[in-house]
């Protein structure tokens, strides 16, 4: 900040000395040449503080942000499978345990999604008591709506 205050006072000073120069001089052509002069005096004030930023520097920085912003992206694609995944196997357990409830079936599911993206149901873990009829029709319906296979899917109690 210190910094641009000094630029700013710079410029202001080479500002006011032009107009100075240029106002006590006479009107002819010393006139012309003093305010080539004094134009081209300022441009330098102006031009030579921002000539000598480190542009090495700002690339570093821009080199920094671009891998944060990169790391940050990740993470947010990391979340946002994550909350697929967990929205899939909330799903796909409340599926099921409709299909049973219809069947007057009571069971408890847990279901197991792949790491891939979208994430898919890849096997299920059911427990409750049921008739080997209720049951075959569970594994049919898991098989061909859910595409879990039969082998995926693992029945206790």
């Amino acid at each position: 900040m210190e910094r641009l205050r000094e630029y700013v006072i710079s410029v202001t000073a080479a500002a006011i000395i032009c107009g100075i120069v240029t106002g006590l001089s006479q009107k002819d052509s010393t006139q012309k040449m003093l305010k080539l002069v004094c134009g081209l005096f300022l441009a330098v004030t102006v031009v030579r503080p921002i000539a000598r930023i480190d542009l090495t520097a700002l690339t570093d920085v821009s080199l920094i942000s671009f891998s944060e912003a990169e790391e940050a992206a990740a993470v947010g694609e990391n979340l946002s499978r994550d909350a697929l995944a967990e929205l899939i196997k909330e799903e796909t357990e409340a599926y099921i345990l409709d299909k049973a409830a219809e069947r007057s079936v009571s069971l408890e599911a847990e279901v197991t999604v792949s790491g891939d993206s979208p994430p898919v149901p890849v096997s299920v873990t059911l427990s409750g008591a049921v008739s080997p009829y209720a049951k075959q029709q569970l594994e049919q319906l898991i098989t061909e709506d859910l595409g879990i296979a039969k082998e995926n899917q693992r029945w206790t109690g």
